[in-house]
């Protein structure tokens, strides 16, 4: 599906880089030489790009432009919505037409001058500080150093080092210092002049900050905080007071001490520097102050950070209004300053904002109102949906005002982080405490309705934005969006019309953006329809527009969708050509789709790979993560996650309802007891999270596999009464009805299981494949020619009608829905040995546009081996294992990178483990013991592992090819070690694991057996969830003091499923115990089929697993000299049979 859809794309890219976020530490000096008997300009720090007519004009002008933005300040403070600046002062002046810049025009002091002398045997370079008027940027020192060729003459050290000193000269700082003492030990150091040192000061501060991200912290800022004072000592007493020279070296001095660490220093520097501006010229400040923040957050916290803030409010408050409320319009792109994203991205860090303003609930409550208005604002700007709901919550506690707008804002986080329930009800709290109905709270209600596809909603707001000639081309692209989650392609294509009825026309006032087609992409990606995918990103570029970003995603996600990893690695190989690099959404998609294929090697190789490409991993990222290890069965890789993201300080990665979900869903499949998953729900309750739909439908699974219907029932009808708040998408769905009727149908209660169809129905939700296949499955597991018979009439119902008209079988996944409805009947068949019966459904789920999954040809296998056409199993094999190669295979994902992408761990080793133990069976029942051996070596070879069923199967397999030896061995140095290791004193445990990632820890082994399969049939978890119980004893209790949510799996991992399924099978058992008398009788192990067939003697260091027989009581002897320990497994297993076979004669007695 790629080729046409690739075509489309690059054929429409151009080279695009996303906008970035401005480094924290952009240096704020630019290069300065050296002025030769010459003073520095009286009005250095004032632009003149703006002339004005008259001094005195100029200043009283700006002056009251000063006073009017500075209203702004007090905005912070407001109590209403209504005193929100009208004017909007905090992002332009009144006059809208520029930008406010407080230190527009603000007349200086006269500065004397300060000359020196060369030596008579150098030309000097000739060096200014010219005026800032001629600076690109009003709050950067520029500096131009005009040089001419220096003659031959010129001393070596101090040519150097005035080299440095040139304009746009790049600055290592350790050649730089060398060169500096190289200077100074020399004769020439007597011809350096103060303006050189306070030049090179300069750009040494400069080069600090700028490499400050790639060094080591502390011990590299106090290092050269040291070199940096050290300059300035050099340059005490060398400027006058008030001269340009004596403010700049006062601003390195501030800066110095925040390098050292000793923020009390440099503040006293920055006040003096403030008290020798004018009152208005704050800006000028910005730069030291961003240095302070950063140099206290490093030796201290984030929290010291807001203190230090609160403090200077005086000083920069002004430069901190509200980000969040500066895009509220569509067509608005006003950026924040580096200054003020270094304070947000640092006071982002704060763990709880909540928690904080709690703990000082005893402050003043105008500087409690300041803090935390601040704080709400830093929680929307950084994405922290959660932490700013929490934070509105302590502020309405406290009585604190709020800003309706910044409320708003919160819906809008809450709604980016897919947090509808408590995005609806902050919505309607807002909406029902006024009257006013303004544009901000019409759009926010209409952005919330449209993510959640509920267009009866949009529609209605769209209708008041428009009657009120408030509908902006914003709201026309969220009307669209609201049909286009709801799955409504063709009313998101009519709307596009509506609204650009003529897009080629150049005259048209109103054109689509990159955002109105990007959601008809959007709706046709969801709907698998790539025909209308391609139609609308070559209308997107014809219209001129470069797809970006979220075009990528909407395309990628769709491929992920369908699980085509080719397809998904094409795209990101696309994005990279076009110079736009993934970003964290992608990446967590890309996981995803390596969760859904249970391979969380492959899923913690892209999680390294986005880290190296500076991704900065979310919670829902390393969540996805998490999944990817819940799927495959990898608990202690679950537990790890878990611990990581508990123990972690950072908010964006606290621990939230997704996290906790994702664990509980690791216990419902690793069949842990119900009273452990109902205590962990119950207690995360009262811990005061807020359960979803998701979360319910985890315990209602669990309290269906223990069969406790009666309180599966209870927790539903808690469900229902919490889902009234809840939006459609998160109320009861098929998906926990269909559980509830699967429990009834598994206890064999067809009325109740018929009852909840019944009312499923008569609500008007739509069955999904799931809800079919448990129906479907019931019949067939009766294995009667009637229940067949209620079967087949079933699924030629649901089947009936237009394709268009199945509901329950959506595009994108509408091969694994065929799957789900014609897998129990394909299954039944087989083990009614009927296998013409299960090619004809194989077929028919094919020409219903069904594909063939390693699953449904695994089923087709099994009923060729169980009816013995071996011939059909030749023809079947091939295309089996081909899947299984394509299926597991993610090195597309890898292509270019440095760890060879053909390691075999970059695969889903357990893939082929069902169709090879089926395969293994139906070789050696056919006497065709070799090619077992040959296959399991290419296996092998391939990457791929093999689980205990493997074994097991193989252990018949070298009996029936009269390998007796060789069966007791993989007994006794396979299965029976891993069964010890289950019941093994319990591994410790990482709390506090410094990274998320598993196999970096224990990488992954081909060579080892593979993880069990999570359990997704409901009767193995019933089974396991007893096993847990009887074995665990009080071990899965938790503390009713501990938050330690993880403990029980940490312990279920360990001594349940390994002990369920590390073991030698009971057949196997059997057999092995059948051959100890075969072989004491004296006779030979004869292999199954002709004796040509059985292999030769082999060589013992080869991979191949046959060896030729002996004389049976030499064989004999060998066994219980060398195979104690399965010795020990029979003797125990013949016992449990022979009481079980006397306990069943007794009842037969009676």
């Amino acid at each position: 599906m790629i080729e046409p859809l690739a075509a489309a794309v690059v054929n429409s890219f151009l080279l695009r880089t996303p906008a970035g976020r401005a480094s924290a530490f952009r240096p704020s000096l630019e290069h300065m030489g050296r002025s030769v008997r010459r003073p520095l300009p009286r009005d250095f720090f004032s632009p003149t790009a703006r002339q004005w007519k008259g001094k005195e004009k100029a200043v009283e002008l700006q002056d009251v432009e000063y006073a009017q933005c500075a209203e702004c300040a007090e905005w912070l403070l407001g109590t209403t919505h209504d005193s929100c600046c009208v004017m909007r002062h905090s992002i332009w002046c009144p006059r809208r037409n520029r930008m406010f810049m407080i230190s527009d025009a603000v007349p200086r002091r006269p500065q004397p001058s300060n000359g020196s002398a060369s030596p008579p045997n150098v030309r000097r370079y000739s060096s200014s500080l010219p005026s800032c008027s001629n600076a690109p940027q009003l709050n950067h020192f520029s500096t131009t150093l005009l040089s001419s060729p220096a003659p031959e003459t010129l001393p070596s050290p101090l040519n150097h080092f005035l080299s440095l000193l040139q304009e746009n000269h790049p600055l290592n700082l350790d050649d730089a210092w060398i060169i500096y003492q190289t200077l100074i030990d020399s004769d020439d150091h007597q011809y350096l002049e103060p303006l050189d040192i306070l030049s090179f000061a300069q750009k040494l501060s400069d080069a600090t900050e700028a490499g400050s991200d790639h060094k080591s912290g502390i011990s590299y800022f106090q290092e050269w905080g040291t070199r940096l004072a050290a300059l300035n000592q050099r340059l005490e007493s060398k400027f006058e007071k008030h001269s340009n020279e004596y403010l700049i070296r006062l601003k390195l001095v501030a800066k110095a001490w925040a390098f050292l660490g000793d923020p009390d220093h440099a503040i006293i520097a920055a006040h003096e520097l403030s008290d020798l501006l004018f009152d208005g010229q704050r800006g000028e400040l910005l730069d030291t102050y961003r240095t302070l923040v950063r140099s206290i957050a490093l030796y201290q916290d984030s929290e010291h950070v807001l203190d230090f803030i609160l403090a200077e409010w005086s000083n920069i408050g002004a430069h901190l209004l509200p980000l969040s409320l500066r895009s509220q319009d569509w067509d608005t792109d006003v950026g924040s300053s580096s200054f003020q994203d270094t304070i947000y991205s640092i006071l982002a860090d704060i763990p709880d904002s909540a928690s904080l303003l709690t703990k000082r609930r005893h402050w003043d409550k105008e500087a409690r109102q300041r803090m935390a208005v601040l704080l709400l604002d830093v929680c929307c700007w950084e994405a922290l949906a959660e932490d700013a709901y929490a934070l509105l919550k302590e502020m309405r506690a406290q009585q604190l005002s709020i800003q309706i707008d910044l409320q708003l804002q919160v819906v809008r986080s809450l709604v980016r982080a897919d947090s509808f329930i408590r995005a609806n009800e902050l919505y309607r709290i807002i909406s029902n405490s006024t009257n006013a109905r303004h544009k901000f709270l019409i759009s926010t209600g209409m952005f919330l309705a449209a993510h959640q596809g509920d267009v009866d909603r949009a529609e209605e707001y769209y209708t008041q934005l428009r009657a009120a000639q408030w509908a902006t081309s914003h709201d026309k692209a969220m009307l669209m969006h609201a049909y286009a989650v709801a799955g409504r392609v063709g009313k998101v294509v009519e709307l596009f019309h509506e609204f650009f009825p003529d897009t080629a026309n150049p005259r048209l006032v109103s054109k689509p953006s990159i955002v109105h087609y990007s959601i008809v992409v959007y709706a046709h990606a969801e709907r698998a329809d790539y025909d209308g995918l391609n139609f609308w990103l070559q209308a997107m570029s014809k219209a001129g527009l470069v797809p970006d970003i979220y075009v990528y995603s909407i395309i990628l996600k769709s491929f992920a969708m369908r699980g085509e990893v080719e397809s998904v690695s094409a795209v990101l190989d696309q994005m990279r050509t076009a110079k736009i690099m993934p970003t964290r959404v992608l990446y967590t998609t890309v996981i995803s789709l390596l969760a859904h294929r249970k391979d969380p090697v492959s899923a913690e190789a892209i999680y390294k790979r986005a880290l190296r490409e500076g991704i900065t991993p979310d919670r829902k990222m390393i969540t996805s993560l998490m999944n990817a290890h819940v799927e495959a069965g990898s608990w202690a890789g679950v537990v790890r996650i878990f611990d990581y993201l508990k123990s972690s300080r950072t908010p964006r990665l606290r621990l939230s309802v997704e996290v906790y979900n994702t664990l509980l869903k690791a216990y419902v499949l690793i069949g842990a007891p119900f009273h452990v998953v109902s205590g962990i729900f119950r207690k995360l309750e009262f811990m005061g999270v807020q359960p979803n739909g998701r979360m319910y439908t985890l315990i209602i699974q669990s309290a269906c596999d223990a069969g406790y219907m009666n309180i599966a029932k209870k927790i539903f009808a808690e469900m229902q009464a919490a889902a009234q708040d809840w939006h459609a998408t998160d109320r009861v769905d098929a998906f926990v009805l269909t559980i509830i009727m699967a429990g009834h149908l598994r206890l064999g209660d067809k009325r109740s299981a018929k009852a909840v169809y019944d009312d499923m129905c008569g609500q008007g939700i739509q069955p999904t494949s799931a809800t079919f296949h448990h129906i479907l499955r019931a019949y067939g597991n009766e294995k009667t020619e009637e229940s067949f018979q209620i079967a087949e009439g079933f699924l030629k119902t649901i089947m009936a009608g237009e394709t268009s008209d199945h509901s329950w079988m959506p595009q994108q996944t509408r091969a694994a829905a065929l799957e789900h409805v014609y897998g129990p009947l394909m299954l039944a068949y087989t083990k009614t040995d009927k296998p013409e019966e299960v090619e004809r459904l194989f077929q028919s789920m094919l020409d219903a546009g069904g594909e063939p999954s390693l699953s449904s040809l695994s089923v087709l296998l099994d009923a060729y081996r169980r009816s013995g056409d071996i011939e059909a199993v030749h023809g079947l094999w091939p295309q089996i294992w081909q899947l299984a190669l394509r299926f597991s295979k993610t090195d597309f994902l890898f292509e270019g990178e440095g760890d060879t992408p053909s390691d075999p761990t970059k695969r889903q080793a357990n893939l082929l483990c069902v169709p090879l133990s089926i395969y293994i069976d139906a070789l050696s029942a056919a006497g065709e013991h070799f090619a077992i051996a040959e296959m399991w070596g290419k296996a092998r070879s391939h990457g791929f592992s093999f689980d205990s069923h493997n074994w097991n199967h193989l252990a018949v397999a070298l009996v029936r090819a009269g390998e007796p030896e060789r069966a007791f061995e993989i007994v006794e140095r396979v299965l029976l070690p891993y069964q010890r290791q289950s019941e093994a004193v319990l591994r410790g445990r990482d709390v506090s694991p410094d990274s998320p990632l598993t196999f970096d820890i224990s990488p992954a082994d081909v060579s080892q057996p593979a993880s069990q399969s999570p359990m997704h049939r409901s009767e193995r978890r019933a089974y396991q969830s007893k096993v847990a119980t009887k074995r665990s004893g009080d071990a899965l209790e938790m503390d009713p003091a501990s938050d330690d949510f993880a403990h029980p799996l940490h312990v279920l991992h360990q001594i349940s499923p390994s002990w369920n399924i590390w073991r030698p099978h009971r057949a196997v058992l059997n057999l092995l115990s059948g051959v100890l008398r075969h072989l004491g009788s004296g006779m030979i192990v004869q292999p199954v089929g002709e004796l040509s067939s059985a292999p030769q003697a082999l060589d013992p260091n080869s991979d191949d697993v046959f060896t030729r027989g002996k004389p049976p009581q030499e064989t004999l002897s060998r066994i219980y000299h060398n195979y104690p320990d399965t010795i020990q497994a029979i003797r125990l297993h013949e016992r449990w049979a022979t009481r079980k076979s006397s306990l069943t004669q007794l009842d037969d007695g009676w």
